[in-house]
């Protein structure tokens, strides 16, 4: 089996920056709305510099996907594990996603990225799957916490309750990204967040 070239110092900058311009054009034209040439171009990178890192457009966008990923993650762990207590972990994890949403217009290269890359390329779909299947593990093991701590019905599943809350954010981060280009996001974060927590909560 073929080694990959070493990374030098030198070539892993060229790579984050061609990963850096791709996630905004994701972001913001989505996979089929790329080219090739918009990241060379935006990038300066040459055609050989790019196929030094990358063999494909689709080999590109798993490594943006992953690259904005591992980004998401070491944001939203951060926010997490300032906090003692699950429920105040899981407003913490909602507080972050919106704080990433402004800071980080190029992170909804991940959404836009789920969501076409599976109709371009069915094949890709085992590859795309861990985005939403962490997400949802982070946030059902917090509820394991919240339940352990008596904060949240013990009787709930807590997979189901993440995957509840996962599939609304992605709703609304849709829903807003139409109505106001995610402008009223946090707001109706917010408002899910605060039907959610009735919903899942002890009464007290």
């Amino acid at each position: 089996m073929a080694l990959a070239p070493p990374v030098t110092d030198r070539g892993g900058e060229t790579r984050r920056r061609i990963l850096d311009v791709a996630a905004e054009a994701f972001a913001l034209r989505g996979y089929t709305g790329t080219s090739l040439n918009d990241v060379l171009k935006a990038s300066g990178v040459t055609k050989g510099g790019f196929y030094f890192h990358f063999p494909s457009k689709e080999a590109l966008a798993l490594a943006t996907l992953r690259y904005k990923q591992e980004q998401w993650s070491g944001a939203v762990m951060a926010a997490v594990l300032r906090c003692p207590r699950a429920l105040e972990q899981l407003n913490a994890m909602v507080e972050a996603l919106c704080d990433l949403n402004e800071r980080d217009p190029a992170c909804r290269a991940i959404s836009r990225l789920c969501s076409e890359l599976p109709a371009e390329h069915p094949e890709l779909r085992p590859q795309l799957s861990p985005q939403l299947t962490t997400w949802v593990d982070m946030v059902a093991s917090i509820v394991r916490r919240g339940q352990d701590e008596g904060d949240i019905r013990p009787e709930l599943d807590p997979t189901v309750a993440a995957e509840v809350a996962v599939g609304s954010f992605i709703g609304l981060e849709t829903v807003s990204e139409v109505l106001t280009g995610r402008a009223d996001l946090r707001r109706r974060a917010r408002d899910f967040r605060s039907l959610w927590f009735d919903a899942i909560c002890r009464p007290t």
